[in-house]
């Protein structure tokens, strides 16, 4: 599979090549969605966000920890719909959850929406990732979070990881973020990054 078709699978799983995507993204991303549930600090009544959410795991941790309030997800894949709805269908159906395919421009809650907004790996699949934080920085409460936590597996160096975390903190900070923090976890197979931004 050449490194164009890998990361097209990806950004989109479909198909039977999608459920098996679905199956590495959950074997995989455990120790990552468990530390980003770890510093989302969840409290009942939050309206909270997840972009990109894959085959639903995190969604569903946060679902349970959410208990009462809202949470909504966005992913481009059919197929990862249709697995993260099979995982959480009892948190759609007591409409704890709403679950949306498609881009961050097609969703149609207000602005100064969400409390928190959240995602893993998802922000280097953008065409323009600053112009989508900016989209996410607009849908936040004032002194709402955004928190991205990612995988740069193309870093073969600690320097490449912390250049990606200083674009991120960059392109935050050009989304009128502020308090902008990074942080990092060893994490097979390569440093895990988490960055967080607060709206003004």
């Amino acid at each position: 599979m050449t490194a164009n078709l890998l990361h097209e699978t990806f950004r989109q799983p479909a198909g039977n090549i999608g459920k098996l995507a679905g199956c590495l993204m959950s074997a995989k991303s455990k120790q990552r969605s468990e530390w980003t549930v770890e510093q989302l600090n969840i409290q009942p009544y939050q309206h909270i966000l997840e972009v990109g959410y894959g085959p639903g795991n995190t969604l569903q941790e946060v679902a349970r920890k959410l208990k009462v309030g809202f949470l909504a997800g966005i992913d481009h894949s059919l197929e990862m719909y249709r697995q993260a709805y099979k995982r959480n269908k009892r948190f759609v159906q007591q409409q704890l959850l709403q679950l949306h395919i498609g881009d961050l421009n097609e969703l149609s809650y207000p602005s100064h929406y969400f409390h928190t907004i959240y995602g893993s790996n998802v922000h280097f699949f953008w065409k323009d990732p600053q112009l989508e934080f900016i989209r996410l920085a607009n849908m936040l409460r004032s002194g709402g979070k955004l928190l991205m936590v990612f995988q740069p597996r193309w870093a073969d160096k600690e320097e490449a990881v912390h250049q990606a975390a200083d674009k991120i903190k960059n392109d935050y900070i050009a989304a009128g973020l502020r308090n902008v923090s990074i942080e990092y976890r060893d994490m097979h197979p390569v440093t895990c990054i988490s960055a967080t931004g607060f709206k003004a």
